[in-house]
């Protein structure tokens, strides 16, 4: 059997988006894989390491240090009952952490762990912006707030600083409503569908190469 496990977080999204994004889009990504390949999807998990946002009152976060070994737990007794398990990683600060435990476990069980990057895939040039705005829309979200137009920060300072040193709403790169469309983000999440079905197949062929 094969299991999909989304991975989210439970972060501030600018003032128009819940908190869940990550994951729900994870799981809406998970859900439309497995109906392709004939696997289980397993509920996500929401609360992860989200330390860049933890300056916003919407964003619930552990540390990642604490992060690591609850995901590896997971990640072993999802082996163990699925045998192969798809991650499918929805918040782009624990995919470092998510390829090292599923590269370890690899490393010592055989290929048993797909990891697999929903953003890097989509390549959205915003966090809580018009494409991830689009995307949320496109798997039936529902906004919180209202959609105004915002341009703050620059997407490259992930990574580096905290995000409410450089944006105040949240949001990162633009909002604009003009550019926001549930059509546009069917379009992103049929391309990041496509491209893990596709690297699901070569994986499971490495499986068997002996």
């Amino acid at each position: 059997m094969v299991c999909l496990l989304p991975v989210g977080s439970y972060e501030q999204h600018g003032p128009h988006l819940p908190p869940t994004v990550d994951a729900d889009v994870a799981r809406y990504v998970a859900d439309k894989v497995a109906e392709r390949i004939g696997a289980r999807s397993l509920p996500p998990i929401y609360y992860s390491c989200s330390e860049e946002h933890r300056d916003f009152p919407q964003t619930i976060s552990v540390k990642c240090r604490s992060f690591l070994p609850y995901l590896e737990d997971v990640l072993r007794s999802a082996v163990e009952k699925c045998g192969v398990v798809v991650v499918v990683v929805g918040h782009g600060g624990v995919w470092d952490a998510v390829k090292l435990i599923s590269e370890q476990l690899n490393y010592e069980l055989g290929p048993r762990v797909l990891p697999v990057n929903i953003w890097a895939i989509a390549s959205p040039r915003d966090h809580a912006g018009s494409d991830e705005t689009s995307i949320y829309l496109a798997i039936g979200g529902s906004l919180v707030g209202e959609l105004v137009e915002i341009c703050e920060g620059d997407i490259s300072l992930f990574g580096k600083k905290r995000v409410g040193e450089f944006s105040k709403t949240g949001v990162v790169g633009c909002l604009k409503p003009g550019e926001v469309s549930a059509e546009r983000g069917r379009t992103m999440l049929e391309l990041v569908v496509e491209k893990i079905v596709e690297r699901f197949r070569q994986f499971t062929s490495l499986r068997y190469i002996s």
